[in-house]
């Protein structure tokens, strides 16, 4: 069976943060409808397309994220990442809230991995141990974007990428 390296952990990670910061009305689906791409864009973007972004993202309330591969642990199939979470709003209010969110959310440790592995959207190609708060940055005004607020949440995650008989993730 061939692997399917374009599966990312945080990219599942996304998926979950989404699918919650929607069903709790923090952020309205419907605010961000693209006519260009007839459909909702996902206010959480990586780093790398930020720039191409603003023109769907002008003026609204979204996340930035990057992440670093940290190291394995003595157990092989744990993997160690590090995701930074950068919230971006033109409201010091629209910003405690989501980080308010998160940290509720994955302050939890083993329990916040356990809600991810029962999220019904999770890809059955990875299991989460645990993820927590790492650190939270205080509230500041953008140095990218002008008129904006923004706050550094960073998640360190544990998770296992499910293997064949060899070890290979599947």
């Amino acid at each position: 069976m061939t692997a399917n390296y374009k599966l990312d952990a945080m990219l599942e990670l996304r998926k979950y943060i989404w699918d919650q910061l929607a069903s709790r009305n923090i952020f309205d689906e419907n605010d961000y409808w693209s006519d260009n791409l007839n459909e909702n864009i996902v206010p959480i973007i990586p780093v790398q397309q930020s720039a191409e972004m603003n023109q769907f993202l002008s003026g609204k309330k979204h996340i930035v994220y990057d992440k670093v591969g940290m190291s394995y642990e003595d157990n092989w199939l744990i993997c160690c990442e590090q995701i930074m979470l950068t919230l971006y709003s033109t409201s010091i209010s629209d910003i405690n809230e989501i980080r308010n969110y998160l940290t509720d959310e994955f302050r939890r440790m083993d329990e916040s991995a356990r809600d991810i592995n029962k999220w019904s959207g999770l890809s059955d190609k990875f299991k989460f141990h645990t993820i927590w708060v790492a650190d939270i940055s205080p509230t500041a005004p953008s140095e990218e974007l002008q008129g904006f607020f923004a706050a550094e949440v960073i998640l360190e995650i544990k998770y296992s990428r499910i293997t064949d008989g060899q070890g290979r993730f599947l």
